[in-house]
């Protein structure tokens, strides 16, 4: 993979530029958006609703922030104005609307919104007062736009070719004209394009090989491809160009961990860190103006509420003397052995909990596996030392992926080498108060049992379309929770059990050994781990 250098600033120092960088922050289960000037060690936190914040977008003079919220009960674009401290709603539909872009003269923005079955970008007045118009009509979702310097064109994702690439549409022309595929590559997967202020640019990021890898674009004036895209050397995403073009920012995330960097246009080899945080960061975005002591004061936590209680608090029965420290606990779900190790009951029920809010129905009531007992012998081909032994595992209800009207929706993807099984579930209501769209192709399991044996050697095919409807990333809800998915085993395509994108672990950086002790004896182990 390629490697990001943590280095001293060099020369030039990409940093140079000044200003102040927004980006959203998730950590704790929610995103909030914070604000980072260029030289300062911690960044402020500009909101701390309940409810999701992110997307920011500074406007063109750094007065105004564009952002999407879910704080009216559906996702909204807002725009807050510094200097009056007024926070306005800009869009007022049920309809799901997020990823604002400002249009260079800061009268217009461009989105994203989810409107009779299908994701399109639309052009909305910044103050509300004239709009939505629709940009796009594509069957195939289209969405992350970002506006051109030029003012005259719109960068933005699309499916429309069975892959993510980046096309630009000129405004100049008609509803069905004026789109062109730059990056026209059906074997890669492109996505968050940022044009450089100069409009000479465009930087986006692309990760068919299993992580991110940033590339450049060379345009020519009327926003065609002047040479063909080449790679930067860094793996990161979320590209944002500093205001002077010498510098990008971009975000790197390891072990759970986000780094947002800046590297010189002169000097790709290297990338100061800004800031390093746990959780993610995303959606960058950079403005040359400097806050004053009373802009800053503007931007203190703007909804007035004080940090949350934690998403749960593991609450550990008192051990009987010479026992193993943790016991196992009755859990009220439909699933075969429904038992979980005290160390972690409680994240459960609290992920149980946030998912019937988010979904409006309860996902984990029923489960095809939780606790297996020391006797139980694994299938062919599996390890030995389950999780669900240690009471630190469950097993989703896996018929909700197939059958003709699936409620979950499963999106293939390759890390490191290994397939892992992204878990979307379609929530009960459907009208954008719950969930948002798909942005990507998910995987039909179903297909394996079909008339073409290609399928079935395959292990499924690609849907031939994205879903319609409205869905909650089960894979990130359980994530904030401590509940990790697994790889599929390398027999998947054909071994439908070694496709394992039912199975959630929380290991809590345990080995399994460790996991097993606090439930088991030495006696009680003594077989299992083959000692005499």
């Amino acid at each position: 993979t390629v490697s990001v250098k943590l280095t001293p600033w060099a020369t030039p120092n990409p940093l140079d530029g000044g200003g102040a960088v927004i980006f959203t922050q998730h950590v704790d289960g929610n995103s909030d958006i914070y604000i980072l000037p260029v030289g300062q060690a911690e960044p402020i936190r500009l909101t701390s609703h309940p409810a999701e914040d992110r997307d920011p977008a500074w406007g063109p003079d750094g007065t105004e922030i564009a952002f999407a919220s879910r704080r009216d009960g559906n996702w909204e674009l807002y725009v807050y104005n510094i200097p009056n401290r007024e926070l306005r709603r800009v869009t007022r539909d049920v309809a799901y609307d997020a990823a604002p872009t400002w249009s260079p003269d800061g009268q217009w923005l461009a989105y994203e919104s989810y409107r009779d079955g299908n994701l399109d970008i639309y052009l909305i007045k910044a103050d509300g007062s004239e709009g939505p118009f629709r940009l796009t009509d594509d069957a195939a979702p289209d969405f992350a736009p970002a506006w051109s310097p030029g003012g005259r064109h719109i960068a933005f994702t699309s499916l429309r070719g069975g892959s993510r690439d980046i096309f630009v549409r000129s405004l100049d022309a008609g509803i069905t004209g004026g789109v062109v595929n730059l990056t026209q590559s059906p074997a890669l997967d492109e996505d968050e394009a940022a044009f450089s202020p100069d409009g000479r640019t465009l930087i986006y990021a692309e990760q068919s090989a299993g992580f991110p890898v940033m590339y450049a674009l060379p345009l020519t004036d009327d926003y065609q491809p002047a040479e063909p895209a080449y790679g930067l050397g860094q793996q990161g995403h979320s590209p944002a160009w500093s205001p002077d073009r010498r510098s990008v920012l971009f975000v790197y995330d390891q072990g759970g961990r986000s780094f947002l960097l800046s590297g010189s246009v002169e000097a790709w080899s290297v990338a100061p860190q800004m800031f390093v945080t746990d959780g993610r960061i995303e959606d960058p975005s950079w403005t040359a103006t400097r806050l004053t002591p009373d802009m800053t004061s503007h931007l203190q936590n703007i909804d007035r509420l004080t940090d949350r209680d934690p998403l749960f608090v593991e609450a550990l029965a008192e051990p009987q003397t010479g026992q193993p420290p943790s016991l196992l606990f009755s859990v009220e779900v439909n699933a075969p052995s429904p038992y979980l190790s005290d160390a972690v009951d409680q994240s459960f029920a609290a992920l149980r909990q946030r998912v019937i809010a988010e979904a409006g129905w309860d996902f984990l009531g029923q489960l095809d596996g939780m606790f297996e007992s020391l006797e139980a012998r694994p299938l062919p081909g599996q390890a030995a030392e389950s999780w669900n032994k240690a009471g630190r595992a469950f097993d989703l209800y896996f018929r909700e992926a197939l059958g003709f009207e699936p409620q979950v929706e499963l999106v293939k993807l390759e890390l490191n080498g290994e397939i892992y099984w992204r878990v979307f579930v379609k929530t009960a209501v459907q009208d954008g108060s719950q969930g948002e769209p798909l942005r990507a192709l998910t995987w039909d399991l179903q297909a394996r049992s079909g008339d073409d044996p290609s399928y079935y050697e395959q292990g499924g095919k690609w849907r031939d379309a994205v879903p319609e409807g409205y869905y909650i990333d089960f894979t990130a809800l359980a994530a904030d929770y401590g509940w990790d998915w697994v790889p599929a085993n390398p027999n998947w395509r054909t071994y439908f059990p070694d496709i394992r994108f039912w199975h959630y672990e929380k290991r809590d950086g345990l080995a399994w050994e460790a996991a097993m002790r606090q439930l088991y004896s030495d006696a009680e182990l003594a077989t299992v781990l083959e000692r005499p």
